[in-house]
């Protein structure tokens, strides 16, 4: 066997750095990028380093992006990388960058920077909650970097307006954990904006949120509504005792009559009619009572208000005009009611983005409430920009006894839901607001469709002939529950009422022609009880093109209700007789001023038969039509009456409790509200 002999070390070395010349200075060339596995928030920039292994340590290379965002100062040995701004909610972006060698591009080294997006929270709804019962969720959030702060925005979005939103009564939100948990004391649909901010001070806005919280079993009575005119309507004053016929919807046993505001001996005749006996002593002066009816329960809200004066019948209707010093900015929606309980009526109205309450003095002059007027807020799902203030209605919504208010908001597909005090001062409910869903409103109706004590809201919406329908819960929150489809063009205006005659409240919208339904009309839908709805047989029913208010009331006393419509375009009031079907007759059309838009109907001469009021945009100007008791009417010898420029919203009442009922008019264009008085 052959022997190697051993290689001395100075010839060992040799050896090794002839190989080495023969293959290279170092071996291959390669890159290497640190780091090695970036990653980075959106919009924020992270410096890149390339090493060359073997090879001239200072070769130039060239950096390639292969996604999105930008490269700058790319040369040798580091490139700056700014990431893109990646929408929240999104799963994190994979961006490719290469570095080569600029003379052999083979000779590479390629890295991913993984960019973060900023913390995002879906608009959604989180899972629904029941009053009474222990609920905890937490808020999804996606990207952003931890740990998060949280809290829930309102928040102004430009001066003076704010975004409302808040959690539903009885629950909380954990700052550091996004956890909104506690139990619910009142049910309804709360809508808020969530706001998390991340460890890099990213801010996630944008979280527009809901809980649902559903109502605990209860029973209750309904909410009666009552029907227009009482019988009698009106009665001279010194006469002895009499009895009190009230009609209306929702009445059970129990059901009491109440005369301003005091109960009365109360028998009931069925869930349609109630009777009391009213003390000579209530009438033996001139005035107005006011007239509403409460079922029992524990949580009694009583009905709206039909007002009976007591007062000598008058052939002709005689109004003053009252000057007052209010100016208010396209005044939209007035109401009438007694906001600070002192047995004054007084008023509120809508404009531009406020509410206010003017107290009533009882001579037709008012001064303003506590706190009015006050701002309207946006809600958290669609701050479109300053509210803008539509129609206005009054109501107990939170069973204190107290008078609240709903001003819809007209173009944010919401409307804000005050709560009364007592003292004509309002606060928003915790909720805020009431859902109009999808679209812009017209007009507003309240009463207590499904049966459960609580009033609910019925929207007339612009587009596609919709009618949202929001149940109440008794603390200034509703749900909506879905639309009713009219099948109409833009609706306008909207009223309930039984029109079948089934113990079971229904609506009826009016609408104007659009490009789609050029053919104006009317539509009722009839009640299930439930909250729900269902057209009535042969509706809509087309007439006019441009079908505006509406008024109910049985004008020809066959104890059926009636429609009295608004047709802007031919200067007419359009009367219907009801069939107490949910049908209605032949139409009947009376002449008023130039485009009518407004109506209200109450008995304005005490003959016992309803009149119409009608406010006519087109000549300033207020149209009287005396009833005559069988569905016809006839102008009155002093109408028309000349108001402020383009009025808008009426209403009725006796503002100096003289025993005759007065007009108030809100003037859009001239800003002003016009108090007439009978003489």
């Amino acid at each position: 066997m052959p022997r190697f002999r051993p290689i001395a070390a100075s010839a060992l070395t040799a050896l090794l750095a002839l190989i080495s010349a023969s293959c290279g200075s170092s071996g291959p060339t390669t890159i290497t990028v640190t780091p090695s596995t970036p990653a980075l928030d959106d919009g924020d920039s992270i410096v890149l380093t390339a090493s060359i292994n073997g090879g001239k340590s200072n070769k130039p290379v060239t950096w390639t992006l292969n996604g999105p965002g930008s490269l700058a100062n790319s040369t040798f040995p580091s490139a700056t990388y700014t990431a893109p701004n990646i929408l929240p909610s999104l799963a994190p972006e994979q961006v490719p960058i290469t570095v080569s060698l600029t003379s052999n591009p083979a000779v590479s080294a390629t890295v991913t920077v993984t960019v973060n997006p900023r913390p995002g929270i879906n608009t959604q709804a989180l899972p629904a909650a029941t009053v009474g019962q222990p609920y905890s969720t937490v808020i999804p959030v996606a990207g952003g970097t931890a740990p998060f702060q949280w809290s829930i925005y309102n928040g102004p979005i430009e001066t003076g307006y704010k975004v409302g939103g808040a959690l539903p009564d009885g629950l909380s939100l954990d700052p550091t954990s996004g956890t909104v948990s506690g139990t619910p004391t009142g049910g309804g649909t709360w809508y808020f904006e969530a706001i998390a901010q991340d460890a890099d001070n990213n801010l996630a806005f944008g979280g527009f949120l809901s809980i649902q919280v559903n109502p605990a079993a209860t029973t209750a009575s309904p909410i009666p509504l009552l029907n227009q005119p009482l019988r009698p309507t009106t009665v001279a004053p010194g006469g002895p005792s009499f009895t009190l016929q009230v009609s209306g919807t929702g009445f059970v046993s129990g059901a009491t009559i109440n005369y301003n505001g005091a109960p009365l001996a109360t028998t009931l005749i069925d869930a349609s009619h109630v009777a009391a006996t009213v003390p000579a002593a209530n009438i033996a002066t001139a005035g107005t009572a006011s007239i509403t009816v409460t079922n029992p329960g524990a949580k009694a809200v009583r009905s709206n208000v039909v007002y009976f004066p007591v007062a000598t019948t008058h052939t002709d209707v005689i109004f003053n005009s009252v000057p007052n010093t209010f100016q208010f900015y396209i005044p939209s929606g007035i109401v009438a009611a007694d906001f600070n309980e002192d047995g004054k009526t007084d008023l509120a109205l809508s404009f531009t983005g406020d509410e206010a309450v003017l107290l009533g003095n009882n001579d037709g002059t008012f001064t303003s409430a506590p706190g009015s007027p006050q701002r309207l807020v946006s809600p958290p799902y669609d701050d479109f920009g300053s509210p803008y203030a539509g129609s206005i209605v009054a109501g107990d919504f939170n069973h204190s006894g107290h008078i609240g208010l709903v001003v819809d908001l007209l173009q944010n597909e919401a409307a804000n839901v005050f709560l009364g005090n007592g003292d004509g001062s309002m606060s928003l409910s915790s909720a805020n607001l009431a859902n109009a869903e999808g679209d812009s409103t017209n007009a507003m109706a309240v009463a207590d469709v499904n049966g459960d004590g609580n009033l609910d809201l019925a929207f007339a919406s612009q587009g596609g002939g919709q009618s949202p329908i929001d149940l109440g819960y008794g603390v200034g929150a509703f749900t909506p529950v879905g639309d009713i489809n009219f099948n109409g063009g833009l609706l306008f205006g909207i009223a309930f009422g039984d029109f079948n005659g089934d113990g079971k409240i229904d609506v009826v919208t009016t609408s104007l022609g659009d490009a789609n339904y050029p053919i104006a009309g009317y539509t009722v839908a009839l009640g299930n009880g439930d909250g729900t709805f269902a057209l009535a047989p042969g509706s809509p029913v087309f007439l006019g093109s441009s079908i505006v208010g509406v008024a109910v009331g049985d004008f020809n006393g066959d104890g059926k209700l009636d429609l009295a419509l608004l047709d802007y375009d031919s200067n007419n009031v359009i009367v219907l007789l009801g069939n107490g079907d949910g049908s209605f007759g032949m139409p009947v059309y009376f002449p008023t001023g130039q485009a009518p838009y407004a109506i209200v109907a109450a008995d304005f001469n005490n003959d016992g038969n309803l009149d119409l009021a009608i406010a006519n945009t087109g000549s300033n100007t207020v149209t009287l039509l005396l009833g005559d008791g069988h569905g016809a009417f006839s102008e009155a010898p002093s109408s028309p009456y000349q108001v402020g420029k383009d009025p808008s919203a009426l209403a009725a009442a006796d503002f100096n409790n003289d025993g005759k009922l007065d007009l108030a008019v809100a003037n859009s264009t001239s800003g002003t509200i016009t108090i007439l008085l009978q003489q």
